[in-house]
């Protein structure tokens, strides 16, 4: 983590900041979410709130979002403080986990095995929808001119994004590969990409200033 949560000024560049949606209760309880589509808790929201004001000072020329409510509500809240666009996707949406989605990790352990995520989507399935959402938001940033954009999505979704990044020649910025772990509800990970080049910087990952300590993920099975 080495800048701020900083607005970004250089037309040559767009700054993606990727939000992991706020607390929900099945985050607590340890319940596998997946394409679940689960609201955010009370928790979630002041979350929301509180990382809303935080990064108002970065103008987002526009948020994207998955369509599951979990982030659509935790955008609605961060929105509050911007004046931009929002659009939603399913290809931000967690990785489908079928028949694991709604047990208790423990369970979905015990009934599936390790390989519980694979019953739904495969690790590449949800790569190449990430990939294909991604380019979309570069190529629009490039023909309207954005400098700074938003995407909410999910824990399970973000690592896997970024650890495909990081492992297809996006510079890690004070990071290592260790630090691109599953991140903390409403975390921000920020990434910068050369309009002219298309080659990046993974400047941030999984920042909680606005929570007021630095929160970490502890049970990494978890999506």
């Amino acid at each position: 983590m080495t800048i701020d949560l900083e607005h970004n000024s250089n037309a040559d560049i767009v700054r993606i900041f990727f939000i992991r949606h706020g607390q929900t209760d099945h985050n607590v309880k340890k319940i596998i979410q997946g394409h679940h589509d689960i609201d955010i808790n009370d928790n979630g929201v002041q979350q929301a709130k509180t990382l809303g004001k935080f990064i108002e000072k970065v103008k987002f020329d526009k948020m994207f979002s998955s369509d599951l409510v979990r982030c659509v509500n935790t955008s609605k809240e961060i929105l509050e403080f911007q004046d931009c666009d929002f659009v939603t996707s399913q290809n931000w949406r967690e990785r489908c986990m079928g028949k694991s989605e709604g047990l208790h990790i423990q369970d979905a352990i015990a009934k599936y095995g390790e390989d519980f995520r694979n019953l739904g989507e495969k690790h590449h399935e949800l790569v190449g929808r990430l990939v294909e959402a991604f380019d979309l938001v570069v190529a629009e940033s490039i023909e309207k001119g954005y400098t700074n954009v938003a995407i909410c999505s999910h824990g399970g979704s973000i690592t896997a994004f970024f650890d495909y990044l990081y492992t297809h020649g996006f510079k890690l910025n004070g990071l290592t590969k260790s630090d691109l772990r599953v991140p903390f509800n409403t975390s921000v990970s920020v990434v910068d990409v050369a309009k002219y080049t298309k080659l990046g910087t993974i400047q941030m990952f999984g920042n909680t200033r606005h929570l007021g300590a630095d929160y970490r993920v502890q049970d990494q099975r978890l999506r």
